[in-house]
């Protein structure tokens, strides 16, 4: 271990930054859907000791470069390799002028997060675990940033490398999110001791109190189930994986209606009732609800006396000053007789997606072909709770939503569970949907709610509050998930 710390401490140059990518690019098999949590005891090490002798000798000022560049090139390889399928959804829109921004350039900024951390790091920089627990710390602070920042991008923070399975997620809930991933990163990073001359045997200790601790609370609060004392009530999850030459078309996009309410309409359910409850997946409907009525008079006959339809489906915000329309990407709660109980909006937007960022800036310098998108959104100021016909409450996230720790934390108190409805059709078989998936699953946990997810293709799952998957369907597969759920 000498002998690595040496020469990796030695590398200058590009031999150094390629190292550092390639660390960055390894550390992503710890996400899902690899899950292979050990490469982190490879990647973080190897940052750990490069960073060594970039440092080595230099002054203060110098230190804080070299932190910033060994931190930048390491984010860089992490989320170049982990955000990749970004790309096929550019690819599938057409607008292959913006691959090398998504590909490349998105990744390149949110690397300069990592960047911060390790510039952070250096000022503290010491010989033995102290130079861990800076890394950890800073890397806690460009973590929230990150997640804060411009609205916020978290996705991929990397305390998600840290927990693979419930029994290591519980802890979540004492730590947050952020913090749980600046005792990740010193766990990690810990083998990087093993070359120390001072300080090995207190730093090594401290990893595995870490480790001992998580592993103990997440044994006390799965061995500790609580029943659930709720009332039941039986689910139908539709996942519909339309083809996407279904939406090109006036056919075929009556066939994507005429295709939901017969998912929905099966008399076989959950041991053999009825669902209550029947949910669809954000923005399946090929029209606004407004725009028809006689949809609405389908979803009714559709639906049999007592049960409720929760769907995604975009609604009429207005115009642009240019004319264009605006909508709201919003979740709706329909009755028996087709009728409107609740409806909630999306507040957090999906960069380029649903939006463009900077927009008056492009349109100051006279880019006005970029701002003129046609179907943007706009976001709602206030989250709303979605209201059953019975008085029960579920907490809407909206697609990517899911990502965010803080739309969950104390907000979702009143709420009986977590329902997620996304699109992730764009991003075909890559690790993205997956990756979603993983995230939403820790809201549950950090909330104490069951989730409920249903995706166009998936992964569309009932996950319980403790993060155990209680039931989901094979992905990019049509067909409807039954089960039953308790509502407080």
């Amino acid at each position: 271990m000498q002998r690595l710390s040496a020469y990796l401490a030695n590398l200058t140059g590009w031999p150094r930054r390629r190292m550092l990518f390639a660390a960055g690019a390894v550390a992503t098999f710890a996400l899902a859907p690899f899950g292979l949590t050990p490469v982190m005891f490879i990647a973080l090490p190897l940052m750990v000791m490069v960073m060594d002798g970039a440092l080595s000798g230099k002054a203060l000022r110098p230190r804080l470069r070299a932190g910033f560049a060994v931190g930048w090139w390491f984010g860089f390889g992490y989320f170049v390799f982990g955000l990749w399928w970004l790309g096929v959804a550019i690819w599938k829109d057409g607008a292959y002028w913006a691959l090398p921004l998504a590909v490349l350039g998105f990744p390149a900024g949110l690397a300069l997060f990592y960047g911060l951390a390790g510039a952070l790091a250096a000022s503290f920089w010491r010989p033995g675990p102290v130079r861990l627990i800076a890394l950890g710390v800073a890397m806690v602070a460009a973590e929230w940033l990150r997640g804060h920042l411009a609205t916020g991008f978290p996705w991929n923070a990397i305390a998600y490398t840290a927990m693979p399975t419930p029994l290591f997620m519980q802890a979540i809930r004492l730590t947050g999110l952020y913090v749980m991933g600046g005792f990740a990163v010193y766990v990690f990073a810990s083998p990087a001791l093993l070359a120390a001359r001072s300080g090995r045997r207190i730093g090594l200790t401290l990893a595995l109190v870490f480790v001992a601790v998580d592993i103990g609370y997440g044994w006390h609060r799965l061995a500790n189930v609580q029943p659930a004392d709720g009332r039941e009530v039986g689910l139908r999850l539709v996942q519909p994986a339309f083809e996407e030459a279904d939406w090109r078309t006036e056919e075929g996009r009556e066939r994507v209606f005429a295709t939901l309410l017969e998912l929905s309409s099966d008399p076989a359910g959950y041991d053999g009732k009825s669902p209550d409850i029947i949910i669809w997946p954000e923005s399946v409907l090929p029209f606004t609800i407004e725009a028809r009525p006689d949809a609405r008079t389908a979803i009714g006959e559709m639906l049999k006396p007592g049960q409720t339809l929760v769907f995604g489906a975009a609604s009429f915000a207005g115009r642009k000053p240019d004319g264009w329309p605006e909508f709201y990407n919003a979740v709706y709660v329909l009755d028996d007789a087709g009728r409107t109980v609740s409806v909630s909006g999306k507040t957090h937007l999906v960069p380029f997606g649903e939006y463009l960022p900077f927009e008056d800036f492009f349109r100051a310098i006279g880019l006005d072909a970029l701002t003129t998108l046609p179907g943007s959104y706009v976001p709602v100021d206030n989250r709303q709770m979605l209201l059953l016909p019975d008085g029960a409450a579920l907490y809407p996230l909206i697609c990517y939503e899911a990502v965010f720790p803080r739309l969950v934390e104390g907000q979702a108190a009143g709420a009986s569970a977590l329902v997620n409805v996304t699109y992730d059709a764009w991003f075909g078989r890559t690790p993205g949907p997956f990756q979603h998936f993983a995230q939403a699953r820790l809201r549950a946990v950090e909330a104490g709610k069951p989730l409920i997810r249903v995706g166009e293709n998936g992964v569309t799952a009932m996950v319980d509050p403790y993060g155990r998957i209680i039931d989901r369907l094979p992905f990019d597969r049509r067909g409807v998930l039954d089960g039953r759920v308790s509502l407080r």
